[in-house]
């Protein structure tokens, strides 16, 4: 037993580092998020942690190490924004209509900031999570596409591949507040967001998927107003 004590020790010495660890890549991501990367410093870490920086220095190693652990929390959020697309007891115009409303609570909490200081100060990781989503909206897309045109709501002549290429365009790019097609206010307003999904779904879709949609999106609407 006295062997076995000291490599128990060493585990729980690092389950607890790393659990500290994950309290400080979470509480710099709400930071990161409300006031931008570069804004935030490693003191700032620190006092909000209520450790020394020496201290904060022991479980991570910089910055850039900061930064790498938000950029997994961040890719574990969009994962999930994008799941519903997977969701099988919705038909595929019911998934965009569940999606637009994580869509609506996202807005809530926009500040293109982080965006603007990741493309600046750390490209790679900019790089590197925009290719990432490349991926995970593209697959998102060309199953919801399939699945919509297995259930006659999407025309059957779609090419589902070139569609999502096109969709994957707009979030990377047209969306993207640092290519500035957008004012960063439209981006927020939800009114803009809206006529996207329209302008998508009605080019998809069948007369069938037209009735669908046009009563997903009344109900929509009507919650809106409500």
């Amino acid at each position: 037993m006295q062997k076995k004590f000291p490599e128990c020790r060493k585990f729980y010495i690092f389950a607890a580092m790393e659990n500290k660890r994950k309290a400080i890549i979470e509480r710099s991501w709400e930071l990161f998020r409300k006031y931008g990367i570069k804004s935030i410093s490693m003191d700032d870490i620190a006092r909000e942690m209520g450790m020394s920086k020496k201290t904060l220095y022991q479980i991570v190693k910089d910055k850039n190490d900061l930064v790498a652990g938000v950029i997994e929390i961040v890719k574990e959020w969009v994962s999930r924004f994008w799941q519903v697309f997977h969701d099988d007891s919705l038909n595929a115009i019911e998934q965009h209509c569940h999606q637009r409303e994580a869509v609506k609570e996202l807005h809530k909490q926009f500040n293109p900031t982080f965006s603007f200081d990741l493309r600046k100060y750390y490209p790679e990781f900019y790089r590197g999570l925009n290719e990432w989503r490349r991926n995970v909206i593209m697959d998102a897309h060309v199953t919801n596409i399939e699945k919509g045109k297995k259930e006659g709501l999407y025309r059957s002549n779609i090419n589902s591949e070139v569609i999502a290429k096109l969709i994957v365009a707009h979030h990377l790019y047209t969306f993207d507040p640092t290519n500035e097609i957008f004012e960063t206010t439209d981006i927020v307003d939800f009114e803009v967001v809206e006529q996207f999904y329209l302008y998508h779904l009605r080019g998809l879709s069948t007369e069938k998927g037209l009735k669908e949609l046009d009563r997903l999106f009344a109900n929509n609407k009507k919650s809106d107003n409500a």
